[in-house]
């Protein structure tokens, strides 16, 4: 039988073989409770396990419905007042990347004033680029918030919540 054969069904005789062992577990005089795959020795005193089923158990009760509210007369506090970023958003950019010429387009439908450094271009700029741990372009700054790649759903969350 050539090895090509051979090899792959002893391989998967011997993982089966693995898979198939048992698991002993039993508490000793002191009340530790042992796991192995070997029978625990003669010395040892195993106690019972008691196994329950669901039907041991009474069913959940049903959910009972919310009481209704009292009105109250202390004041509720107001909900935060959600700030939009009003700052200039900084990005890091190349000149080949299509992603970074989208979120440049995005940015500029939305208003949003922002200045582009290119990395291949400018050396401060690529050591701003990692000093802020960027590894790709683009790197957008809104704030104190880095956003690795274009996402508009995420840009628009940190403009609508800048800081």
């Amino acid at each position: 039988m050539p090895i090509r054969i051979l090899l792959p069904i002893v391989t998967l005789l011997l993982t089966c073989s693995l898979a198939g062992a048992e698991m002993y577990k039993w508490v000793d005089e002191h009340g530790v409770v042992t796991f192995k795959d070997t029978p625990p020795p003669a010395t040892k005193k195993g106690k019972k396990v008691k196994v329950y089923t669901d039907g041991d158990f009474a069913p959940a009760p049903s959910p009972q419905p919310a009481a209704p509210r009292r009105a109250t007369s202390a004041p509720q506090p107001a909900p935060p007042v959600k700030q939009r970023f009003t700052g200039t958003v900084e990005l890091y950019v190349t000149d080949w990347c299509g992603y970074c010429k989208r979120a440049e387009r995005y940015l500029q439908s939305k208003g949003v004033s922002y200045v582009a450094y290119d990395i291949e271009k400018d050396s401060a700029a690529m050591q701003r680029h990692k000093d802020l741990g960027g590894r790709g372009v683009p790197l957008i700054v809104v704030g104190s918030h880095k956003i690795s790649g274009f996402s508009p759903e995420t840009i628009d969350y940190y403009l609508e919540n800048g800081r």
